[in-house]
């Protein structure tokens, strides 16, 4: 249930990118369709085709601070709330083996138990051998992959924030300059 609300929480701010790219494209396409194939004079715009721009300038400038914003804080609750699974999931692995490394200690004590002088057959102590090595393999096994899972999982969630960051910083770049680039008469 925990991945599905992470993957899909900032699906709707992706997919509303994805149309405006679609359609920023396509109005692209056409304007330079038109510029290369039906030249014309040059001729100045009017002072309504220059308001409207920078209106409409202004709120996608203001929609692309939002998505950041929105988008900057999602992944800093997504890698609070990863981390704190990792660390979860970490700390059980640890109790797990801690457990299969008391359960080997009460079966040497077990197996040194004597009732009226009388000591457990050979074989059940071979046997309590066998068990006790398979456990403390399983315990040591168990503490290396815990702590190997956690450093991959770590390196990928710093991969993700690295990758993420410079994303946000070019979003704002882009919106940046094109506002030093509006002319203005």
């Amino acid at each position: 249930m925990v991945d599905q609300s992470v993957a899909f929480t900032g699906a709707p701010f992706f997919v509303v990118g994805a149309i405006w790219f679609v359609i920023f494209g396509l109005f692209l396409s056409i304007t330079c369709f038109c510029y290369c194939c039906c030249r014309k004079e040059p001729f100045g715009y009017s002072k309504t085709a220059y308001t409207v721009s920078l209106v409409l300038l202004i709120l996608f400038t203001i929609t692309t601070i939002v998505g950041c914003i929105v988008l900057y804080t999602g992944q800093g609750k997504f890698n609070s709330s990863t981390k704190k699974a990792l660390k979860y999931i970490a700390h059980q692995a640890e109790i797990t083996a801690k457990t299969l490394g008391n359960v080997s200690d009460d079966l040497a004590v077990a197996k040194k138990i004597a009732v009226a002088q009388v000591f457990l057959p050979v074989d059940v102590q071979a046997d309590i051998d066998k068990i006790q090595t398979k456990l403390n393999a399983s315990a040591i096994e168990l503490s290396k992959r815990t702590e190997a899972n956690k450093k991959h999982i770590q390196k990928i969630l710093r991969t993700v924030y690295v990758l993420h960051t410079p994303l946000l910083y070019e979003a704002s770049r882009v919106v940046a300059n094109y506002h030093l680039q509006l002319p203005i008469q």
